[in-house]
């Protein structure tokens, strides 16, 4: 079975004339990138690429990318607004209670042991990862993913449990 692939950067805007791109990293780390041989690029009109990695360099506060096949600016300009894809083993390391934000999806929200609906997916906000959730009906509520909300996700019994049943209405 192939591994799992992991959403951990997207791809900025291109950075000078030999094909380099920004890097946008979703652990704000790049340590894990920078020993990449290759990764899939999913680029906005969801075209899949898979690309080996040919150089990597920091100018600034930017960590920069340039991927083989791409070593123009012309070129390496189709890959902006991509996303990029690893093998799950080769993320950055989790520390003791820490999780990938891509784990949390499909888990079941659970209310005084009532299903809720399932977490679809996780959107930024301003103190917190909001979690999407679809109910059964097909409607869908959002809650703030930090306690006085929710627990810490249950990732054995599939589960994160609404703290405030309030927001379950």
């Amino acid at each position: 079975m192939e591994e799992k692939l992991l959403a951990t950067a997207s791809i900025g805007r291109t950075h000078g004339w030999e094909g380099f791109v920004r890097i946008h990293p979703y652990s704000g780390e790049t340590s894990h990138l920078e020993r990449l041989e290759s990764c899939v690029i999913v680029r906005r009109d969801s075209r899949r690429l898979e690309v080996s990695v040919k150089d990597f360099s920091h100018h600034a506060d930017a960590f920069l990318m340039r991927f083989s096949g791409y070593e123009s600016k012309e070129k390496a300009q189709i890959l902006s607004g991509g996303i990029m894809y690893i093998p799950r083993s080769l993320g950055p390391q989790l520390e003791e209670g820490e999780y990938y934000i891509a784990d949390l999806f499909g888990l079941t929200l659970v209310c005084a042991g009532r299903a809720v609906g399932t977490v679809e997916s996780v959107a930024d906000g301003a103190q917190a990862d909001y979690l999407l959730v679809r109910r059964p009906d097909g409607s869908q509520i959002i809650i703030p993913n930090m306690e006085p909300f929710v627990s810490k996700p249950d990732f054995v019994k599939g589960e994160i449990e609404l703290l405030n049943a309030e927001l379950a209405d």
